[in-house]
């Protein structure tokens, strides 16, 4: 059994202080803001399929797109209606009809290594829109890895496992963060483990980034309708694909 597959059991659990219904309503507003009140939208890393439930919700046709087949499979138990589930790439995927809008919710973005696989993941998402479709997306700021994640540990202790969450601030932009489940296994608990990092991206990076393929219709603090503070810790874009552009 891999640690990621720990992972993904735990994944809603450990992520109960996420609004999932505030949050797709905010999504929703942005959509319907930008011209796309209803449609086809595309969750990418959708992880469990929470943020897809609450969108059709809202009367919107989902395609959740994730890497981890793990996550994946907890997203499909659910038995969300309107929902299409893939198993693929961010970076590099392709769907078989163009979608009419997208969103990459909760610091996902922030889970590619470089520019350059940001920018392949730009290009996928704008081709998988029709023209003037809506990409919706946030990140974990600079100052949210240095400040906020940066060196420190946390500890959740629930019925049936224990996490060790432990960060280390590589540099200014990239935190690493090791998890340590302990699961209950009768009278023992069976230990698995999960690394990965986290790279923040600058407002002026992701909006050159996107230049070639979207307009950037505004850059927001989270949940709101403000632009982004020197604290702020996490932020959304909304932009809208191009019509053409050089392939």
């Amino acid at each position: 059994m891999s640690s990621y597959h720990i992972f993904a059991q735990f994944y809603d659990a450990l992520t109960q202080n996420v609004d999932y219904g505030v949050r797709s309503a905010y999504l929703s507003d942005l959509f319907s803001q930008a011209g796309k009140p209803t449609g086809t939208v595309l969750d990418l890393a959708c992880g469990t399929g929470e943020t897809a439930r609450y969108l059709t919700e809202k009367g919107y046709r989902v395609i959740g797109l994730d890497l981890s087949a793990d996550m994946l499979t907890v997203a499909t138990a659910k038995g969300i209606p309107d929902l299409t589930l893939l198993c693929a790439d961010m970076t590099d995927f392709a769907l078989p009809e163009p979608v009419d809008a997208c969103c990459c919710t909760l610091d996902s973005l922030n889970h590619l290594p470089d520019l350059s696989a940001v920018k392949r993941c730009f290009q996928c998402v704008a081709e998988a829109l029709v023209p003037d479709g809506v990409f919706i997306f946030d990140v974990n700021t600079v100052y949210k890895h240095r400040e906020v994640l940066a060196d420190n540990a946390f500890i959740f202790d629930q019925d049936g496992y224990f996490l060790a969450w432990d960060n280390e601030l590589l540099d200014e932009r990239r935190v690493r963060i090791l998890l340590d489940f302990f699961v209950e296994n009768g009278a023992h608990y069976d230990r698995f483990s999960e690394e990965l990092t986290e790279t923040a991206y600058t407002v002026g990076e992701l909006t050159a980034a996107l230049s070639d393929r979207f307009d950037v219709l505004g850059v927001y603090e989270e949940l709101s309708d403000r632009p982004p503070q020197p604290d702020s810790e996490r932020i959304y874009f909304v932009c809208k694909r191009k019509k053409e552009w050089e392939r």
